[in-house]
């Protein structure tokens, strides 16, 4: 057994093994277990048609205009900011990076705004207004269940870049 020193300079490998046993398995898939398996990197970044300029999605798995479950990333530039909205589903967002400023209400009010680092998990009701705001570039990861036919309605519908 390894002690002292040895001991010390043996954590990095331990660590790169352990990482090396959990990602082998996002690499290999296993054609019988009916697994699916998403590499972010296969995807392109898309233009949102419901969302403010800048916003930018990946689309992972599901279709969120059918039945059954969808995931997919977000990601937006420094100073990107959410107007007041609302889901017609309960959604459920990870910060993937950043740091991500939201809060709860018809109003937007940065008084009100609650600051998300990267690993935060936040859910939204559905039909619950709510808006938020990128302090620096963000990815998020959005779960929902599908099927929704209209992905997001403004409380001011002036802000809905599909009608300008």
């Amino acid at each position: 057994m390894p002690t002292g020193r040895t001991a010390i300079a043996s954590v990095p490998w331990l660590v790169l093994a352990s990482v090396l046993c959990v990602a082998s398995p996002i690499a290999a898939q296993d054609a019988g277990s009916g697994m699916i398996t998403i590499v972010p990197g296969d995807k392109q970044w898309e233009k949102p048609g419901a969302m403010p300029y800048g916003m930018r999605i990946m689309y992972l798995y599901g279709d969120p205009a059918k039945p059954g479950p969808y995931v997919y990333r977000v990601r937006v530039p420094t100073g990107y900011k959410w107007p007041p909205m609302k889901y017609p589903d309960e959604r459920v967002v990870t910060v993937l990076k950043g740091t991500l400023w939201a809060a709860q209400g018809e109003r937007y009010d940065p008084m009100k705004m609650k600051e998300l680092q990267a690993g935060t998990l936040f859910v939204t009701p559905a039909n619950t207004p709510h808006y938020q705001w990128a302090r620096t570039e963000v990815i998020l990861q959005v779960v929902g269940t599908g099927p929704i036919d209209n992905p997001v309605t403004y409380v001011d519908p002036d802000d809905d870049p599909r009608a300008q």
